[in-house]
């Protein structure tokens, strides 16, 4: 067996190791007191801009967040910084440098957009780890008489809590689409057999619950109201009423598929042109796209269609119309 040379191993070790300053040199004792003091600033600066690049008044700096930090401001979550919910879990301080970094990059090339995060992706990203440090996970409660909410059912098949509450920390900015509403319900729940989950009144709601919204009880309801918040956003309409409802009474599907326009709307004007008077009741609402020439009001397509004729001829006209159209009210009115 061989033997070690345990002094020749003392020895080497101790040869090695660094050898400290001559404190006993006033030039070395300065040198090392102020490469110490460097390094104490240095670590007093980096834990000062770790802490305050995670303050809300380090957001406002940027003139893209200044909105939503004054949404902040008037919230609930007021007295809760940025990183409380933003930087979360064991990953917290990465993510948020990474994010600080990326934001920063936007600023200075000006590649970024507003609303900032206008589809709630970010929101959706926050871990439940945030909201519940301070709660419950238990969470039971109801809102309003009308409503009846389950968090609990909600948090088993993991669906987390800014899926729903996506604005709650920053309610009053503009451009957002807050999901605490039920057009946001139904992006999961739904009355048709492809919905996520269960669209039935009486899942939220208790039978004391007057079902027929406010806006449906005004006289100007059906006609123009309905209309305009139709165009504006289907969604509303679908919380209640499956597409086929609409075809009930419009005779053709609302708002007109794409190909509506090319495959489906010249048959039903011809056929049957009092579905289409339904909504497009403007006189020359027709004339504006098959008369050609025709500028619009004042005056309609039938006063000034002769100037057209005379300028152009009615080779254009015979396209659509028979030989004999014009007799119908030239000849009518001789």
């Amino acid at each position: 067996m061989r033997k070690f040379d345990f002094d020749a191993i003392k020895s080497r070790i101790l040869a090695s190791r660094i050898k400290l300053p001559d404190m006993s040199n006033p030039r070395t004792r300065i040198l090392v007191i102020a490469a110490g003091a460097v390094a104490l600033i240095l670590v007093a600066a980096f834990g000062y801009g770790y802490w305050f690049a995670a303050q809300p008044t380090f957001c406002q700096n940027c003139h893209e967040l200044q909105a939503d930090y004054r949404s902040w401001k008037t919230s609930i979550h007021a007295e809760v910084d940025c990183g409380t919910c933003h930087y979360t879990g064991p990953f917290g301080f990465a993510k948020q440098k990474v994010a600080l970094a990326n934001d920063t990059v936007k600023h200075l090339t000006g590649s970024f957009s507003q609303p900032l995060n206008i589809d709630s992706a970010l929101s959706r990203q926050i871990d439940d780890d945030g909201c519940l440090q301070c709660h419950t996970p238990k969470r039971v409660i109801t809102p309003r008489k009308t409503l009846v909410m389950n968090h609990q059912i909600h948090m088993d098949k993991g669906i987390n809590c800014t899926t729903c509450h996506n604005r709650v920390g920053h309610g009053d900015s503009q451009g957002y689409q807050n999901f605490i509403s039920m057009e946001g319900c139904f992006r999961c729940h739904g009355l048709s057999k492809t919905a996520v989950a269960p669209g039935k009144c009486s899942l939220c709601h208790p039978k004391t619950f007057d079902l027929v919204p406010v806006s449906h009880k005004t006289g100007t309801w059906l006609v123009p109201d309905h209309g305009k918040t139709a165009a504006q956003s289907t969604a509303t309409c679908a919380v209640c009423h499956q597409k086929a409802f609409c075809r009930g009474c419009h005779g053709v599907d609302v708002p007109h598929p794409d190909k509506f326009i090319k495959d489906d709307h010249s048959t039903i004007g011809k056929s049957n042109p009092r579905i289409c008077k339904k909504c497009h009741r403007q006189q020359d609402f027709c004339n504006a796209c098959h008369h050609k020439g025709y500028t619009g009001p004042p005056g309609g397509w039938i006063p000034t269609h002769r100037t057209v004729v005379t300028q152009t001829g009615p080779a254009y006209c015979f396209g659509c119309h028979g030989p004999t159209y014009c007799a119908k009210c030239h000849v009518a009115s001789q």
